[in-house]
């Protein structure tokens, strides 16, 4: 049996990533091989050797690859940053991440994945901690609010919402932001109490 006719570097590149993505969606980190890959890719198996040494490393460069920092639209709300935030990430966990990742991680049957990922998360995740901080000293949310707790709150919302097979749409984010934005923002000013006349 022959190979494939190699594609361009750059092609090859982009259909690898992308399988190794497809993937991880579908089956999780322990359904990323050399072999499956480059079944779904339609790119020879010496090809991606001579890119990717090993499965770490296709799984690291497909994180990395689907990974790129969002930039957040200016001159919006606070709540409408939120909102755009909240399509964003779930957008993500729906379109890069997908149930198979989301179940792996939670057995944690593939512990240097895992990690990976959470690391990933973690400096990903610094964009909406420090939006969230700038929110909180401009007063446009609660002084004293649990930053790094509200985007766990976010990430996971949208994690649950993929996994109980939801579709991205902005009633979703819309039905989130109420129920958590009385939480998120400053109590109203109590009225100034008046004189009682007797």
């Amino acid at each position: 049996m022959t190979d494939a006719v190699e594609p361009s570097p750059a092609g090859a590149d982009e259909r690898i990533v992308a399988a190794t993505l497809q993937l991880l969606r579908d089956r999780g980190p322990a359904g990323v091989n050399v072999e499956a890959v480059a079944a779904a890719s339609g790119v020879a198996k010496t090809t991606i050797y001579r890119r990717y040494e090993d499965r770490e490393a296709l799984l690291a460069a497909a994180i990395d690859a689907a990974t790129t920092e969002v930039t957040l639209p200016s001159g919006m709300s606070t709540y409408d940053t939120l909102h755009w935030l909240l399509g964003a990430a779930r957008v993500r966990v729906q379109e890069i991440v997908g149930r198979g990742t989301v179940a792996a991680i939670l057995i944690d049957d593939d512990a240097p994945f895992t990690e990976q990922l959470r690391l990933m998360i973690r400096m990903r995740s610094h964009q909406l901690v420090s939006f969230l901080d700038e929110a909180v000293a401009r007063g446009d949310l609660r002084e004293g609010l649990d930053v790094k707790l509200v985007v766990s709150v976010l990430l996971g919302a949208s994690v649950g919402h993929v996994i109980r097979g939801g579709e991205p749409d902005e009633e979703w984010a819309d039905r989130l932001l109420t129920l958590l934005w009385p939480a998120l923002t400053p109590p109203p000013p109590v009225p100034p109490q008046g004189r009682s006349i007797r």
